[in-house]
């Protein structure tokens, strides 16, 4: 990634009022902030505070979530339920311990960046299989799955763009789904790309108050995300989970969380490849 001439960069900094900046940024002690709404969560509380048992949370609006995992450890499957369960109908009887909120007028936009067209439809219809029926799919209108394999780093960052701050969607975008993240920057080791592709998505979930959740590889051998671009990215996300290929199923971890952590679970895939929260438990060295 090319840096702009050090004469733009003053130019860009000599138009900036950091007396603006200041008095825009400062945080009101005198006032309450609300909690951010969320947009998906994963179980309840087992702590009553005030009278309430409230949801934990995966995702809320306006910030961002991050799924990691090996090659082939079902992160996708994960995702497709996730998206299916915040949506509702049927899904929850795969996981009746994830709830969606407030995503009636708003979008689902699942992209995805690695699969070809026959099996992104593949993974597409589980969530109109999961929200309806195996037999009757439903599908809902407010879900939007976009492909986009044959485009360029440059391309997607560009499509990004356009769907936060110029489409006709960015007003009422609910979950951003991105599988996955490495596709979206041209090298994921390159620290100054990494940054800013990052700050620029926790622009867009503030702008638009949505939830953008995305997928990235494990570094080999390791349990941290792939490259510059997954350290940066776990250091910005509210939530980051990890999966882990177990043979007939796949441990779900909250590794880090600003809230308190959901239960760790595991999941399966059934007859009709559709995953579901399985009876299977977590190791306890897994356990965090």
């Amino acid at each position: 990634m090319e840096l702009l001439p050090i004469e733009e960069t003053i130019e860009i900094i000599e138009k900036l009022s950091f007396s603006d900046i200041h008095k825009k940024s400062i945080i009101n002690l005198k006032e309450n902030y609300d909690r951010p709404p969320l947009a998906i969560s994963i179980g309840t509380d087992n702590v009553n505070y005030n009278g309430h048992f409230y949801p934990l949370r995966f995702g809320t609006y306006g910030n961002l979530s991050l799924i990691k995992g090996e090659e082939k450890s079902r992160k996708t499957f994960l995702k497709s339920m996730l998206l299916a369960c915040a949506i509702g109908g049927n899904s929850n009887i795969y996981n009746p311990e994830i709830q969606g909120f407030d995503l009636k007028d708003k979008y689902i936009i699942d992209i995805d960046t690695e699969q070809d067209k026959y099996d992104n439809w593949l993974t597409a219809s589980r969530i109109s299989k999961m929200v309806g029926t195996n037999e009757k799919p439903v599908y809902p209108e407010n879900y939007i799955p976009i492909n986009l394999r044959e485009n360029s780093s440059t391309e997607i960052k560009g499509y990004l763009e356009w769907l936060f701050m110029e489409s006709e969607f960015k007003n009422k975008l609910g979950i951003v789904s991105i599988d996955g993240f490495v596709d979206c920057v041209e090298d994921f080791n390159n620290q100054t790309e990494s940054k800013e592709f990052t700050r620029n998505l926790m622009k867009y979930a503030s702008l638009t108050q949505c939830h953008i959740t995305g997928i990235l590889h494990l570094n080999p051998n390791s349990e941290k995300a792939r490259g510059h671009l997954g350290t940066i990215l776990q250091q910005k996300c509210e939530t980051v989970v990890i999966i882990k290929d177990k043979g007939n199923y796949s441990e779900v971890i909250c590794q880090r969380s600003r809230g308190k952590k959901f239960e760790s679970f595991t999941i399966s895939v059934d007859q009709n490849w559709l995953p579901y929260k399985s009876e299977f438990t977590v190791e306890e060295n897994w356990k965090s």
